[in-house]
């Protein structure tokens, strides 16, 4: 019943409905055991009825989540190798399971880039991965500022991407994803005031150029 369209099961409801109403006059002109099989027919109806309205009900007045439309910016970039040139600029690069993780320290500013090149084992990560030590450099700082890029991801990713884009009173965070030769933010939000300067800083690094929109 479940793969049988809404509109049919309203139909099958109004047929069993119409079918109750008759049972229950025949009911009146039937004796003994004939009325017990009728009323045990008409118990059935009355089920099949409530079970159809319920499915009916569910179908016809299924809530659709409404697609939600975030704020989008890519940035353009001229070197491929993205290792190398986070190396030139002070990063200093850890290897992970999933890819490779870069931190330059500046002052009291902190400055994280990611590049996940298996997605997979980003999301599944293994039982017996050890967490890395912290880095006593972070201590003292007191913004920071990352961003994640996913050379690898498939269309699940691509859905989580948006929630990796946070900004709060000490952090900024955005999620990107390469392709060709942009890299693509799916949920852009526009740093505060304190966040400008890190913002335009890890642009910089990685020679990022924003790419304006065409009206």
């Amino acid at each position: 019943m479940r793969n049988i369209k809404a509109r049919y099961i309203w139909i099958s409801v109004a047929v069993a409905f119409l079918a109750a109403i008759g049972l229950i006059i025949g009911v009146t002109y039937t004796k003994g055991n004939m009325t017990t099989f009728v009323i045990v027919l008409i118990a059935i109806v009355f089920i099949y009825m409530t079970i159809a309205i319920q499915i009916a009900s569910a179908k016809t007045f299924r809530y659709k989540a409404k697609k939600i439309v975030y704020p989008k910016r890519n940035y353009s970039f001229s070197v491929e190798d993205f290792d190398s040139l986070l190396k030139q600029k002070g990063y200093k690069p850890r290897t992970t399971p999933y890819g490779m993780s870069y931190l330059r320290v500046d002052a009291l500013n902190a400055y994280k880039v990611v590049l996940i090149k298996n997605a997979q084992k980003y999301f599944n990560p293994e039982e017996n991965e050890q967490a890395s030590s912290p880095n006593k450099s972070l201590e003292k700082c007191q913004k920071f500022i990352g961003f994640e890029i996913f050379l690898d991801y498939d269309e699940e990713t691509l859905n989580k991407l948006p929630d990796f884009n946070i900004q709060g009173n000490n952090i900024y965070y955005s999620g990107l994803y390469k392709q060709e030769k942009q890299l693509c933010c799916p949920n852009y939000i526009e740093p505060k005031e304190e966040f400008i300067n890190l913002y335009q800083s890890i642009l910089e690094d990685l020679e990022l150029k924003t790419i304006e929109e065409q009206n």
